[in-house]
């Protein structure tokens, strides 16, 4: 938490206005400078000024400068100052907060707007977070007082004022929490939404235990800390130099792909620690960033398909009947702004040669990843099934042992029995990517 620091001194007051506070006025200043939003500093009203509205105070605990005893004297917008609350009303009733009611702690001489964490111990101490910076920190009773809201010339209670209407998230919303370290993100932990706290404030409950099996405590946090669940589709063709994010112990960290190794297997770099350690594909994702309420992917490393001689593809069609098929082939040349490919399995008119055909660049699209079956496929996994010389896009419906799977293709409501041999799992070419939607992590 940051401690106020010395101010520079205000040039002389303007001329005295006639409304608003008075010369004398006890009040509290809530200064518009980053790192003490939310504080509130005593101080007396000196003067005040009519243009720009403004007054001139006394603060009663800052001094002028190192080692004086005079009181710092400034000149602050009239929309950062309020009249100082009323008394105390807790603990001096001896009522300690409610849990995670907002208070004002007592610290360096200000009052610092926080989250209580549950009323004062055996010892007289009170817990309170701060979501801005993270921090819990201990204070005796007597430094705590509710938190009060001046609006329209009235004190109210946070309890008496609604959640901001602009708070994206809700009660039971899944999320993702920063994971900090010297105030730079690191990692992304998977989490709950358990309650929101008045003034864009969560109460989180963290989804992955710890890799010893203790569930991760729950914490109050600010919304700048907490993204939405980023797009389920991963890439499985990274390339060296992909800033991607692994699955490791109790949340997604960022890092960096530093080689590529067979069976879909490749070697991250965690940017925070700079080990290696060698991950499969299903623990891996690109990186995304939360801007501006949009997921970017601004420094992703695409990888551009080369469609040269002797390269594998497979073809689409606009043809009636043929919509949603690909097609196995090879490119033979380029021809202007096409392709001239050979195809693996259609024939040409006399049924005995390879069928070849001159095809539009958005016709063609790499060959797919082969991506190992682990125990078989399973019920509702998302397959191509090659049928009528193509590969179709269809889902398992049913599995029926020995290898064997109906699948459902939605365009004609249809159902028909494949071989294990017979299918792939489904991935799309997608931004010059191979992606297919995330299998279910084992947490």
């Amino acid at each position: 938490m940051r401690t106020p620091r010395s101010r520079r001194r205000s040039p002389p007051p303007l001329p005295e206005a006639a409304d608003g506070f008075n010369p004398g006025d006890p009040v509290e200043v809530l200064p518009d400078e980053p790192g003490l939003r939310g504080v509130h500093f005593a101080a007396v009203v000196v003067r005040s000024n009519p243009k720009p509205r403004s007054y001139t105070v006394d603060y009663d605990a800052l001094v002028d400068s190192e080692g004086s005893d005079r009181p710092l004297r400034e000149t602050v917008p009239a929309r950062n100052v309020r009249p100082r609350p009323p008394p105390l009303r807790a603990p001096a009733s001896g009522e300690p907060p409610a849990e995670h009611a907002a208070v004002d702690a007592l610290l360096d001489d200000a009052w610092w707007l926080g989250v209580a964490l549950g009323g004062a111990d055996g010892t007289g101490k009170v817990a309170v977070c701060f979501p801005e910076t993270r921090e819990v920190v201990e204070f005796d009773a007597a430094g705590i007082r509710p938190h009060l809201e001046w609006v329209d010339g009235e004190w109210r209670s946070p309890d008496s004022t609604e959640i901001p209407k602009t708070m994206p998230y809700t009660k039971g919303t899944q999320i993702e929490v920063a994971k900090l370290e010297d105030n730079s993100v690191v990692a992304w932990l998977p989490a709950v939404v358990a309650k929101t706290i008045w003034k864009n404030n969560l109460l989180v409950e963290y989804t992955v235990s710890k890799s010893d099996g203790t569930a991760l405590s729950e914490e109050i946090v600010n919304v700048k800390h907490v993204r939405p669940c980023p797009p389920h589709a991963s890439a499985i063709s990274f390339c060296i130099n992909d800033e991607v994010e692994a699955f490791q112990g109790d949340g997604w960290w960022l890092g960096v792909i530093t080689d590529v190794h067979p069976e879909l297997r490749y070697t991250f770099k965690s940017a925070h620690s700079e080990k290696e350690v060698q991950m499969e594909q299903k623990l891996l994702r690109l990186r995304y960033d939360w801007v501006d309420g949009q997921w970017t992917q601004e420094s992703q490393n695409i990888l551009k398909a080369k469609f040269t001689q002797g390269i594998k593809v497979e073809i689409s069609s606009d043809e009636e009947g043929l919509r949603g098929a690909w097609f196995e082939a090879t490119v033979l040349k380029s021809v202007g702004s096409k392709f001239l490919v050979e195809y693996d399995t259609l024939k040409a008119d006399d049924e005995n040669k390879p069928l070849t055909e001159a095809v539009e660049v958005r016709h063609i699209r790499p060959s797919p990843p082969r991506i190992p079956v682990i125990n078989g496929f399973k019920l509702l996994d998302e397959v191509d099934a090659f049928w009528n010389d193509g590969w179709w896009v269809g889902v398992v419906s049913k599995v029926l042992g020995d290898q064997r799977y109906m699948v459902y293709f939605r365009p004609w409501k249809e159902e028909m029995e494949f071989e294990h041999g017979q299918l792939r799992f489904h991935c799309d070419w997608m931004g010059g990517r191979w992606m297919r939607a995330s299998p279910a992590l084992e947490m």
